[in-house]
């Protein structure tokens, strides 16, 4: 083993992500990917701080899992394509410490949806979640041994298409779930909660040496990829990387992360000891809840009740037919009260666990008003498409708060008064044209309008003016791009029939015009 891999395993890792970046670079085949391997190992400080980012400074804990039951829920695949791109930016213009760093944060997102109690969810999880994942760091080396020891061949091939790296995180995530229930059940917290490591049985230690090799093995080969995709981009080997100075500086902070280490256990032993009181002396967890579990759990929650309520908004679109009809011919209010009364149908025939989950009055909406346009020029910005919390901040804090004031505004000159190299014209000039096809198109959504804008569609009137096959077809061309890719977020591009309802819709609100000059001249580049 590489001498420099011995330091680090021995005193910089703390967690598993830690030594699951780590083990996984032994692996590394290729020699792309080998040459990838020594700039993590040369930026190895960046590497492990990106591998426990997205737990201590991100937080995003509903992008750590992917729940296999309900319908491969969570936005594991999505950030971890974002992540990719990112890494492969860095890499290509010698960014080597940024490159490294956005490695580690990678291989959390791609490693976490393959360990069992991120790929569901349940009351009980709530209680065992913490204490089971601190038995599996503190058996991590037991547990790895046995993996090397049986010699099992852990199978893990990366397909060619364009989502292959979600597809691989969805993959693992289903046989990772086959786990879920054989752990919890077989979890003994009374022996876990004081000595960690006996808290997981044979049957438990065995299926996680099964993922361990999984989740180690899928990213040595994600690793090779990314050198792959990397060299070929730039026509040229990724630049040497000596190790000389890289294993200087993991020696002389040997004693300070051998310190750290030690604190980390302590407070963590300290912790499940407190949650565990809380839940022998209450029976559940409010206090001591982890924050991990508890926002995954609210998502969720808010989930299932949004989906709960498309299907009854749905039901009330199918129930309301004729009564829309009426309504769109000029039926007055008073015409209203004499048609049949749809929510008293719709409570009849509706599962009661729905109603439930239901605010007490949902009003009926005529079919007129419902062509709904998602967005609106008094909205905030942070409303619009591709537009996050951080970057609406950074709009306020030079006057823009709201979507007319985003869209009345040259792009160039919002661009300017930002002062960050990574928001130009360009990218200003495409959330605009995304902001201003969600305002002028109904029903629109926002990765519908990145889509029309990466393709350099910029208003209502252009996409009406188009036809289906043609504007399906750059459509197509632009999905394929890394842009499109990040937006895609790991799932299919836009079908023809959804081009064809996009063209529709334009053309009940937009006189089909010529296409701007300035969309123009961008298509044809």
């Amino acid at each position: 083993m590489n001498p420099l891999i011995s330091i680090l395993r021995a005193a910089h890792c703390r967690s598993t992500h830690h030594f699951f970046a780590i083990d996984a670079l032994p692996m590394v085949q290729t020699e792309p990917g080998k040459r990838l391997v020594r700039v993590l190992l040369r930026h190895h400080d960046r590497y492990l701080v990106g591998a426990k980012d997205p737990d201590t400074r991100f937080r995003d804990f509903q992008n750590h899992v992917v729940h296999v039951t309900d319908g491969y829920w969570g936005g594991a695949p999505r950030v971890a394509h974002a992540w990719y791109d990112r890494m492969q930016r860095y890499l290509r213009s010698d960014r080597y410490a940024d490159a490294a760093h956005a490695a580690g944060v990678l291989s959390h997102y791609f490693t976490d949806p393959m360990m069992p109690l991120h790929t569901q969810q349940s009351e009980v999880e709530k209680i065992l979640h913490r204490p089971i994942e601190w038995s599996i760091t503190k058996s991590y080396e037991s547990i790895f041994r046995t993996w090397q020891e049986d010699k099992m061949r852990i199978v893990f091939n990366l397909s060619d298409s364009t989502g292959w790296l979600g597809e691989a995180i969805l993959h693992g995530a289903r046989f990772a779930n086959r786990s879920y229930f054989p752990l919890l059940e077989t979890y003994d917290l009374d022996r876990g909660r004081v000595d960690p490591p006996a808290g997981l049985g044979l049957v438990a230690r065995q299926s996680l040496a099964e993922l361990f090799g999984l989740a180690i093995t899928g990213w040595a080969r994600v690793l090779e990829r990314a050198a792959r995709d990397c060299e070929d981009a730039m026509g040229r080997p990724i630049a040497p990387a000596s190790l000389c100075a890289g294993a200087v500086l993991a020696t002389i902070r040997v004693p300070a992360k051998v310190w750290l280490r030690r604190i980390a256990n302590q407070r963590e032993q300290e912790a499940i000891s407190d949650l565990v009181s809380e839940f022998i002396r209450t029976g559940t967890l409010k206090e001591h809840l982890p924050a991990e579990v508890d926002i995954v759990h609210r998502v969720v929650a808010v989930h299932k009740q949004e989906k709960v309520w498309q299907t009854l908004h749905r039901q009330r679109q199918l129930a309301s037919k004729e009564t829309v009809v009426a309504v769109e011919n000029g039926m007055s209010t008073a015409d209203l009260s004499t048609q049949p009364d749809q929510t008293s149908q719709l409570d009849q025939t509706s599962p009661p666990d729905q109603l439930d989950s239901m605010p007490a009055t949902i009003p009926f909406v005529p079919r007129s008003t419902r062509a709904m346009f998602r967005l609106t020029g008094e909205q905030q910005l942070i409303d619009a498409p591709s537009i996050g919390p951080k970057t609406a901040a950074r709009f306020a804090a030079i006057g823009i708060d709201t979507v007319g004031q985003f869209l009345d505004q040259p792009a160039a000159k919002l661009s300017e008064a930002l002062k960050t190299y990574w928001i130009n014209t360009e990218t200003v000039t495409q959330w605009q044209w995304q902001s201003k096809l969600m305002c002028e198109i109904p029903n629109l959504l926002a990765r519908d309008t990145q889509m029309l804008a990466g393709a350099s569609y910029d208003a209502a009137a252009s996409v009406a003016a188009c036809d289906a096959e043609t504007l399906h077809a750059e459509i197509s061309r632009f999905a394929v791009t890394s842009a499109g890719r990040r937006y895609l977020r790991g799932v299919d591009g836009p079908k023809l029939a959804d081009v064809d309802r996009w063209i529709a819709d334009a053309r009940s609100v937009a006189i089909p015009a010529e296409v701007s000059p300035a969309a123009a001249q961008r298509r044809a580049a």
